[in-house]
């Protein structure tokens, strides 16, 4: 009797104070006392973990939906994957081609700069091959059919 009045009001009001401990009438060691106590508790578990079969059912139901679900998941993750390795082999590719283009342009610096001082030396040796009050427009006229159309790199024009 003394041993249910200490689980029924003691230990509930323990429990609170010190979550986690376990706080019976018995001794530690010793076996349980048969009891009321004792028998409920017993009987109460033993309820509680035997599932019915409506319970079983759809957890069985559940299981089969959530494994369905999982292999979607896997198909997606897969075809994921698969576009991700397709994007990351299209950026290569466009790192490869700005690469190029750029040591396209570097050539193309060059040889604009190379051309400039070329342009640059004939229109000093003009000025100073000419007479004082003669004017000089241009020392080379290209015909008007060239300069109409923008005129492409060697490169280009061996590509098409």
């Amino acid at each position: 009797m003394a041993m249910e009045y200490f689980d029924e009001k003691i230990v509930p009001i323990l429990k609170k104070k010190l979550p986690g401990a376990d706080m019976s009438g018995r001794l530690i060691g010793s076996p349980p006392v048969p009891g009321p106590s004792s028998s409920l508790t017993t009987m109460s578990l033993l309820a509680k973990n035997t599932p019915s079969r409506s319970e079983m059912t759809k957890l069985q139901q559940q299981v089969k939906v959530n494994g369905a679900a999982v292999t979607v998941l896997r198909r997606e993750i897969s075809e994921l994957r698969v576009k991700q390795l397709e994007q990351q082999k299209q950026l290569q590719d466009q790192e490869q081609k700005l690469l190029e283009q750029t040591q396209v342009i570097g050539e193309q610096n060059v040889r604009l700069a190379e051309l400039e001082r070329k342009l640059r030396e004939l229109m000093d040796s003009a000025v100073e091959d000419s007479p004082a009050g003669t004017s000089l427009e241009t020392p080379c006229k290209r015909s008007r059919k060239a300069a109409d159309g923008p005129r492409q790199s060697k490169r280009l024009r061996s590509k098409k």
